[in-house]
């Protein structure tokens, strides 16, 4: 009984720490999808002037703002109106669309990455819109920091560049409306989602700059996808740093130190900013007009340089860029776990060019890994089913003398050589391989938009094969059946039948509902956790079938 108690116990737990992605958008309902959102907000042209609120908020005059956010540094009448030139910059990764107005990133398209899954879908667009674009440039003067949002820069670099090989260099100069000189320089090659920018900051007679430093902006509205919300996300003096919109808008003290990354990242892309030099700063966060800013600060500087990564959170890419950069990767409490499993995946994947029949493989692996633990609960569990008929005896025999009830229960488990907690020992070792593994699969990008076979076309998405006759099932986005997750819901039906009978009838009866909460939970998470969790049920139905027929064969228990 106490057996059957703990491994409930266990199913139960296993069951809402699952659960607790979906209860943590319950809770938090800014970090829910929100219907209709799409994956990226199309940034504003940079072509278009600002509405005329826009000019009378913004063309104000420069006010001390410290580290609650910056104030435009340029910001005329004249030059709020101006037209403002675009730069273009075609790489075989990306193309970038620089904007005149505040020297930024208007467009940032990735070349081998699509917004949905469709045949027809257009090029990634990593830049999620909004007033503030990325690579703004900060100037540190007293109490105020004031940005170049309004700065509308110059530069001889052609309208268009189609970088094949080689180096581009793209410069730009602005003044600010107190005569401050700025300068930028953008660095870009060919193959590779790093870029180079310099800033550089002049003052004139009589203005003191106490420093400069650079800013990234977005909003964070939930992308398309399961729990799949940005994050502001930095590496300073060691400390990792994820913090949500909420984190943001309570407020968050600014932290001092070496700043190895700091930008924002989603489940599968980021942008970071990686200073070179200098490489001790100021990192301030906060969120203002639905816009997250992750602003660095280098005191006495005027010109920083530092690379900016733009581009998908793939292991082998950012290893190549800076291996700090796997921790943008967020992995909780398993990192430990899920990123060697990621790793074996990709593996995988070079042996079977698809990524369904990689995580079957994987899932053969760790099904091999955990076997002897597995085995070993198993067999517990079926000897301690053997033994209810004389603990039931006991219990009744010693009902009112609980001392002697449990020396004879302890007798009994010495003779028949049984572990009372054998069973659930091992499920016990084995949950943070499942949950490692669980997270390794939820944020790999090698998944998204991956196709397996038939109606699956990608893994990172909710199974679901679309029959237009059949109306969107409740609580989902699916127009037609989850055919695998039905799959999944049925060899664990069988599992938990070919499993050891608990001896009270309503754990029992507990038990056999799990695979139907279980089938509720996987029908909004993506396919590829659910075919591990298939195929790992399918391999559990087989271990079950030969450690039944085994049980068949043991002698009968040594009686009380």
């Amino acid at each position: 009984m106490e057996n059957s108690r703990l491994l409930t116990f266990l199913l139960i737990s296993l069951a809402i720490v699952i659960f607790y992605n979906q209860l943590v958008q319950w809770r938090h309902p800014e970090l829910a999808h929100r219907p209709g959102t799409a994956a990226v907000t199309p940034p504003p042209s940079p072509a278009i002037s600002p509405g005329p609120e826009q000019v009378a908020t913004r063309a104000g005059t420069p006010s001390a703002t410290g580290a609650g956010g910056t104030s435009p540094a340029g910001a005329t009448a004249a030059n709020m109106t101006a037209p403002a030139r675009t730069i273009t910059i075609s790489t075989n990764r990306y193309e970038a669309e620089l904007t005149a107005r505040g020297g930024r990133v208007a467009s940032f398209l990735l070349k081998d990455y699509r917004q949905t899954s469709a045949s027809d879908s257009p090029p990634y667009q990593i830049i999620a819109g909004g007033d503030r674009l990325p690579l703004g440039m900060v100037i540190a003067r007293g109490a105020a920091t004031m940005d170049d949002g309004d700065v509308i820069y110059s530069s001889d670099a052609p309208a268009h560049t189609d970088l094949t090989s080689g180096v581009a260099t793209v410069t730009m100069d602005g003044v600010t409306a107190d005569g401050v000189k700025l300068q930028k320089t953008f660095t870009f090659k060919p193959d590779s989602y790093v870029f180079g920018v310099t800033g550089t900051a002049a003052a004139t007679a009589g203005v003191k700059i106490d420093g400069i430093g650079f800013q990234m902006s977005r909003p964070l509205k939930a992308n398309i996808g399961f729990r799949d919300v940005p994050e502001l996300q930095a590496d300073v003096q060691g400390k990792v740093l994820n913090e949500a919109q909420k984190a943001l808008e309570k407020g968050i003290a600014p932290v001092s130190g070496t700043i190895t990354f700091a930008g924002f990242g989603d489940r599968y892309f980021l942008s970071a900013f990686m200073p070179k030099k200098p490489v001790t700063g100021t990192l301030a966060m906060d969120f203002a007009d639905d816009e997250a800013d992750a602003r660095m600060v280098f005191n006495g500087a005027t010109t920083v340089e530092s690379e900016v990564f733009m581009g998908p959170k793939e292991l082998d890419v950012l290893d190549a860029v800076n291996p700090a950069l796997n921790k943008t990767i967020n992995f909780g409490w398993t990192s430990i776990i899920a990123l060697p499993f990621l790793k074996l995946l990709k593996l995988f994947y070079r042996i079977a060019p698809n990524y369904g029949l990689a995580i079957i493989l994987l899932t053969i692996v760790v099904r091999l890994l955990t076997l002897p633990m597995s085995i070993k609960g198993q067999r517990s569990m079926m000897r301690m089913q053997r033994l209810q008929p004389q603990i039931e005896r006991i219990r009744e025999k010693h009902k009112d003398d609980q001392e002697r009830l449990n020396r004879e229960m302890v007798d009994l488990y010495k003779r028949n050589h049984v572990n009372p907690l054998g069973g659930c020992l091992p499920m016990v070792v084995q949950l943070p391989v499942f949950f490692g593994l669980y997270e390794a699969l939820l944020n790999a990008i090698e998944l998204r938009h991956a196709p397996f076979v038939g109606w699956i076309k990608d893994l990172s998405a909710p199974d679901c094969l679309h029959l237009s006759f059949i109306p969107t099932l409740p609580m989902t986005s699916c127009h037609g059946i989850p055919v695998l997750v039905i799959l999944m819901t049925i060899t664990a039906f069988v599992q938990q039948w070919m499993a050891p009978k608990q001896p009270d009838p309503s754990q029992q009866k507990m038990m056999m509902y799990m695979p139907v909460a279980f089938s509720l939970i996987f029908v909004n998470m993506p396919a590829g956790l659910t075919l591990y969790y298939f195929s790992s049920n399918l391999l559990g139905v087989v271990q079950q079938f030969i450690l039944n027929r085994e049980f068949k064969q043991l002698p009968a228990p040594a009686a009380t």
